[in-house]
């Protein structure tokens, strides 16, 4: 009996609301530069949590380290080649948790990675855009984004800090490449990139994985964007009530596809 063959190019995103607005054209471009068939396996969402279920309004999203993407990619045939992107890793202080859970979550996350020999890009927090705001741009971002308890801006300098430095040395010793984000890329919001500069940044963050010389970030049309932001999770909760949903979301006539998580 023949083996199943896996994709030829297995690509995993984690992380939140970067990665949310970003998707559409991510999955769009891997498709269009890539040879063969691709694997797409995203843990993302608005708000999304390393740690814990996560709400943003009536949907309820499971924490990233728990989420089924680990148990499926168990079952599924190995990749000629698998690339892994993990960015976003603020939410959870926003949330109100410390550090050190934080770096243990986000830790694990990288040795499942290295355990798949994944080519992995780190994308740190925008510190250098952080840095420059001050106590009332924090408060009112924070409180836009993640209503709630405020821990003082002071502080909160402090955790992200702390975070940054100890995930970039399990990086380091996991010979994980990073990339710190520009400052050009925000605007007045310090924690989303700006719509403009999207494909410049996705394009920078990518680089490591030394993808072909075709690949190009571009934004695709609104009906491709809509139909890739509706894809669901596989495990999901809708006004609290659970939702388990096969996966892939999609899968296109070459054999490529989107699973969601």
């Amino acid at each position: 009996m023949l083996e199943p063959q896996g994709p030829d190019h297995r690509i995993i995103l984690l992380g939140a609301s970067n990665l949310t607005l970003g998707l559409p054209r991510l999955v769009q471009s891997f498709r269009a530069s890539l040879p063969g068939t691709v694997e797409v396996l995203s843990a993302h969402g608005h708000g999304r949590s390393y740690l814990k279920w996560s709400y943003v309004i009536y949907r309820g999203l499971p924490s990233i380290r728990d989420c089924s993407l680990w148990e499926d990619l168990k079952s599924r045939p190995p990749a000629k080649q698998t690339y892994a992107l993990v960015t976003d890793l603020g939410c959870d202080l926003f949330y109100g948790s410390k550090p050190e859970p934080i770096v243990e979550s986000v830790a694990e996350c990288l040795q499942n990675l290295t355990d798949l020999n994944a080519k992995i890009v780190l994308a740190r927090p925008p510190l250098e855009r952080l840095f420059q705001i001050n106590n009332w741009h924090y408060y009112v971002a924070k409180n836009t984004f993640f209503p709630g308890p405020t821990v003082p801006w002071p502080t909160m300098r402090e955790y992200i800090t702390e975070v940054d430095d100890r995930i970039m040395k399990t990086a380091n010793d996991l010979g994980v490449s990073s990339i710190a984000p520009k400052k050009e890329w925000y605007g007045f919001d310090p924690i989303h990139m700006s719509r403009t500069m999207r494909s410049q940044a996705w394009s920078e963050i990518l680089a490591d994985w030394q993808l072909p010389e075709a690949f190009d970030v571009a934004t695709p049309k609104l009906a491709e964007s809509l139909h890739i932001w509706t894809r669901k999770a596989a495990n999901r909760k809708t006004w609290w009530v659970p939702q388990l949903l096969a996966q892939p979301s999609h899968q296109w006539q070459d054999g490529s596809s989107l699973s969601v998580y």
